[in-house]
């Protein structure tokens, strides 16, 4: 047990109470209240000056390509895939891929981040440097055919799936899910995204999907689809028939919010990605108040550059209101639900994303006591506006303390940074 004595909570209402006692058990949160607990023994964390609240959920990543950091710069989209990323992905195995994850859960931990919903290839390989690590994670394999007759059952998107379903069998825990992803309209065709679709239907699998990432994504897809845009086509496809995560959404139109809304679809708002290759921005404002589930993903490390969740979720909370010119958009408040509880529910997570009894333990804790985030007036606001990653203390998943004062817990942070180097340098002797 970790008894957290004394200490300041965002509360299941997404409001700040002070003095509060919180008990972790095993993997959930036994008790939260205002009077000490009795015969309880465990680790006492001291609460002055610290704020416990539910750890971030990251709802679009590809943790491997870390190794790809900086590799492409300058470049947009299509050019930025197929004149560098591809070509180095021909070249990445499995064994760096690991080493790609175990070095991307380093960054996310550290930042607040418990989980992810990832896509990339070779599942079970880098899966299991994500459970080393402690972490959680909905991992896929992206369907990505460029020939009409190309069916979902002979790729090896579908094979992956099924080397990741089997090496699950022997976990005892939840903490890896299999979701089924399609990487976009552009790599795809109806057939076999139709395949794909069925078979995350029947699997009962959470979709992952990229859409309207750039405006010409966007109107290529209505030319090549007799106007159906990337929503429109995935519809057609089957997919919003189970719990679809679409990453970006940065050009959607009003029949793709109307889709996406009545079906229960998530958006992954990709701030940093989105700036950074110029796609531009996704109107969240817009996407909120018509009543879309919005949560924020860092893409990967190529695109971004980092895997910083806080910074994600500043950025994204100032984006939206300048490019709605409405300076409380979004209240602070309402930013921390979409990173937590909005990002746990994308990933099929029910009960996690609430600092509450009888939900998991997933919790990051603050020091109030520096600098920036001192007078301690709106401590919502300090989060989102003003915290930096240092001030996050301590990372607990299920209730292991993953992380704490600068210390990861289950990774040896130096060998894995290490090892990063020697991997890329391979992957590079490759090409």
């Amino acid at each position: 047990m970790t008894i957290f004595k004394d200490i300041k909570i965002l509360n299941k209402d997404f409001n700040v109470d002070g003095h509060r006692y919180v008990v972790t058990d095993g993997a959930y949160i036994k008790y939260v209240g205002t009077e000490e607990p009795e015969n309880v023994k465990g680790e006492i964390i001291d609460g002055r000056n610290k704020f416990l609240m539910p750890a971030f959920y990251n709802t679009h990543c590809h943790v491997p390509m870390t190794l790809l950091r900086g590799y492409g710069e300058g470049l947009p989209l299509q050019k930025w895939l197929n004149e560098r990323i591809f070509p180095f992905e021909g070249n990445f195995k499995a064994p760096e891929k690991y080493c790609g994850a175990k070095l991307g859960a380093c960054e996310l931990l550290k930042s607040g981040c418990v989980s992810i919903s990832d896509m990339y290839f070779d599942l079970p390989e880098y899966g299991q440097a994500l459970y080393e690590a402690g972490m959680k994670a909905n991992l896929s394999n992206p369907f990505m055919i460029f020939t009409a007759a190309g069916s979902y059952y002979d790729d090896n998107a579908y094979r992956d799936t099924v080397h990741l379903l089997e090496w699950l069998k022997d976990k005892s825990d939840d903490k890896i899910k299999m979701d089924v992803a399609v990487h976009s309209e552009y790599c795809s065709k109806k057939d076999g995204t139709t395949e794909a679709c069925a078979y995350a239907k029947e699997h009962d699998a959470i979709i992952q999907i990229h859409a309207s990432e750039t405006k010409g994504e966007h109107e290529e897809s209505k030319k090549r689809n007799h106007g159906l845009t990337p929503i429109q086509f995935f519809r057609e496809c089957g997919a919003f028939e189970s719990q679809v995560v679409a990453a970006h959404c940065v050009w959607l139109e009003e029949d793709d919010m109307k889709i996406m809304k009545d079906a229960g679809a998530f958006v992954s708002h990709n701030a940093s990605s989105n700036l950074k290759l110029g796609s531009g921005i996704a109107p969240i404002k817009k996407y909120f108040d018509y009543g879309m589930n919005v949560t924020f993903g860092t893409d990967g490390a190529s695109s971004n550059n980092n895997l910083d969740m806080l910074e994600e979720i500043q950025l994204a909370a100032l984006l939206c209101r300048g490019e709605s010119l409405d300076a409380n958009a979004i209240p602070a408040k309402e930013i921390l639900k979409m990173a937590t509880r909005g990002g746990a529910l994308a990933q099929g997570r029910a009960d996690c994303g609430i600092l509450d009894e009888g939900m998991r333990a997933d919790l990051i804790m603050f020091n109030l006591d520096t600098p920036n985030m001192q007078p301690d007036y709106d401590t919502v606001a300090n989060v989102v506006f003003a915290a930096h990653t240092s001030d996050i203390v301590m990372t607990m998943c299920d209730g292991e303390i993953v992380y704490r004062d600068g210390v990861l817990t289950k990774v040896d942070e130096e060998k894995t940074i290490a090892d990063a180097k020697a991997a890329f340098d391979t992957v590079c002797g490759r090409l």
